[in-house]
């Protein structure tokens, strides 16, 4: 990829929703220690994806999270308005650079080798792995609940659901 920002190691990644549920948009944020942050938009099934990627990974490595007691937890650090690099996702690639026991994640906008396409790679250890795993599944579930049904997401004003042929609303 020709445009393609190299974050390195990043202090900070995290993952929200923006907006109502049945409305709502999804991110990933990242910020490197020079101040250079990422702002990744994506589907939230592209998000719970990547939550499940980073689940096998660190079960793969072997990874036993230990938490840190609220009191040594760094606080998070403020993310710029601007950021360096911001787009919506359309390719996500993992990797892993064991050695470092980090998490290598190649995002881009566009297909691989056009040359408008941009592009944004980082990693981060795998703690932060473990904290980002967990707000994703935070951030997924907080949406509208599924049908018992059909599976189907139900808004808040109903559902009509195609499993009772739209005859009983939900």
């Amino acid at each position: 990829m020709p445009n393609t920002q190299d974050l390195g190691p990043v202090i900070h990644i995290s993952a929200e929703a923006i907006g109502e549920p049945g409305q709502r948009r999804f991110r990933l944020r990242a910020l490197n220690a020079a101040g250079e942050s990422a702002l990744l938009w994506l589907e939230k099934e592209q998000l719970a994806a990547l939550g499940d990627a980073i689940d096998s990974v660190l079960g793969a490595e072997g990874y036993a999270h230990q938490p840190i007691p609220p009191d040594d937890r760094e606080p998070e650090p403020p993310l710029p308005l601007n950021p360096t690099v911001e787009f919506q996702l359309a390719q996500l690639s993992m990797g892993v650079n064991a050695e470092a026991r980090r998490i290598v994640l190649i995002a881009a906008d566009g297909p691989q080798g056009e040359e408008e396409t941009r592009g944004v790679t980082m990693e981060f250890e795998y703690h932060c792995g473990f904290e980002l795993r967990t707000k994703i599944a935070q951030v997924v579930a907080a949406g509208r609940p599924p049908c018992p049904l059909c599976t189907a997401p139900v808004d808040p004003s109903g559902h009509v659901c195609v499993r009772t042929n739209g005859h009983q609303p939900h």
